[in-house]
């Protein structure tokens, strides 16, 4: 088994990072091969390296069938609260900078033409998967965070857009649609389906994280009050949708989409 690992948070330490590795061992059920870099997002040539990197271990991977890494989670976020007459352009800046403009500098990398063209290649491409994490204060607004709402809900147009593009070069890079006689698909005949790069959005809840737990804890029980399942959200709740949408088995046929992952909260 190989993994993958690229973290890109520009607020990572040394600790986090290993006990993230130490996580990806003990749930492995083989051998992990895992590579921790510090990046920070809004910084091109550290994303550019960290990419690369991240398909170096994709070329040693003696499981993998690809010849760069395939799957992009992006999941850096800062926040930066204040009501709108208090609210700094530091603060205003920082925060899209880091939430909005780090999840675009991430994704035009990760889809530069030669890296789209090996996960489409009819011959071994396995497609890929970018998955954009926002939130669901871009959906409802929350008091003192109009930079966030504003950056989050950035994310939600910049998914579908790339999702329409991605679509395209999918549709491209596949000469055309073959069939083959098969006895477990409707009429007897299954379609070969080619690779194709998807871009999706999670929208978490209230998820406890050391970023909520920054949070005043009179706000964070009456969020929970909100919350139809009357509890935070783990995350495990998140990492299992995006182990879900990263799997071209199990969501091959959905991008451009955006989920809510928070328990059915209403603000």
């Amino acid at each position: 088994m190989s993994c993958n690992l690229l973290l890109a948070d520009i607020s990572d330490h040394d600790n986090r990072l290993e006990a993230v590795v130490a996580a990806c061992h003990n749930a492995a059920s083989g051998d992990v091969l895992i590579q921790p870099y510090h990046c920070d997002v809004t910084n091109k040539s550290q994303i550019e390296g960290a990419i690369a990197g991240a398909d170096e271990i994709a070329m040693r991977s003696v499981s993998s069938t690809s010849s760069v890494a395939s799957i992009l989670v992006n999941c850096a976020g800062i926040t930066r609260d204040a009501t709108l007459a208090n609210l700094s352009n530091e603060d205003w800046d920082s925060v899209l900078n880091v939430n909005l403009k780090g999840t675009f500098l991430m994704c035009q990398q990760f889809c530069k033409t030669e890296r789209i063209d090996a996960l489409l290649t009819p011959t071994g491409g396995t497609g890929g998967s970018i998955i954009n994490i926002g939130s669901i204060i871009s959906n409802y607004g929350n008091i003192g965070q109009v930079n966030y709402a504003a950056s989050k809900g950035g994310v939600v147009g910049l998914t579908r857009a790339l999702a329409k593009e991605m679509a395209l070069f999918s549709r491209k890079s596949a000469t055309a649609v073959d069939f083959v006689g098969g006895n477990d698909s409707v009429g007897g005949v299954k379609a070969i389906i080619p690779p194709s790069v998807r871009v999706n959005c999670i929208q978490p809840g209230f998820i406890a994280t050391p970023m909520a737990s920054k949070m005043p804890e009179k706000i964070l029980t009456d969020m929970t009050r909100k919350v139809a399942l009357r509890r935070l959200g783990q995350a495990e709740d998140v990492a299992n949708l995006v182990l879900f949408l990263a799997s071209s088995e199990r969501s091959g046929y959905i991008t451009g989409e955006t989920f809510e992952c928070s328990g059915m909260l209403r603000l």
